[in-house]
């Protein structure tokens, strides 16, 4: 899976409440309802800014705090394309692979991108790029399991798919 995106640059320890704030908790939401408050808490103006396809690049701890599912689910209603960081919160870990938001550990990848530039991810051949400066680090390549969870996007689809797999392949056997 490869991603190639403008990047937008947070600081460190960046909670939850930052990225989507609890003032916009609704019991149910509309379509890009969640998108349109997407890191308000930090720049208001974020949403506005913000393309399908571009990356967050944050800092040390980045979706720490509450178990917010919001935070992964404005991000990939916004087109994320992905989130690295040298670490992640482990709920917000969690929720992004839930919704299919590619989350990428890149130790020090805080201090090698700035703001506006283009970075380049293959989760499958395992690199990411800075195509600015130059930059380039290895990842570990994702599992094909996983890259299929994010292609189907998130857990759910991923599960119907699986399951209706089975099913055919049980009916086909039946038959």
């Amino acid at each position: 899976m490869h991603i190639k995106g403008r990047a937008w640059t947070f600081g460190r320890n960046i909670n939850t409440d930052l990225i989507y704030p609890k003032m916009w908790f609704r019991p149910t939401y509309e379509p890009g309802e969640m998108a349109s408050h997407l890191m308000v808490g930090i720049d208001e103006e974020f949403p506005k800014k913000v393309k399908r396809g571009d990356v967050i690049v944050g800092g040390q701890n980045f979706g720490c705090g509450s178990s917010r599912e919001e935070a992964a689910a404005a991000m990939k209603e916004a087109g994320i394309g992905a989130v690295v960081a040298p670490s992640f919160g482990r709920i917000y870990t969690r929720n992004c692979i839930n919704v299919g938001l590619p989350i990428v550990v890149s130790p020090g990848i805080d201090e090698h991108v700035t703001q506006g530039d283009e970075i380049e991810i293959d989760l499958a051949e395992g690199y990411i790029r800075n195509l600015r400066s130059g930059y380039e680090a290895r990842l570990p390549p994702m599992a094909p399991e996983s890259l299929r969870l994010i292609q189907d996007g998130g857990i759910a689809n991923y599960t119907r798919r699986v399951l209706e797999e089975r099913r055919k392949a049980s009916g086909a056997a039946l038959a």
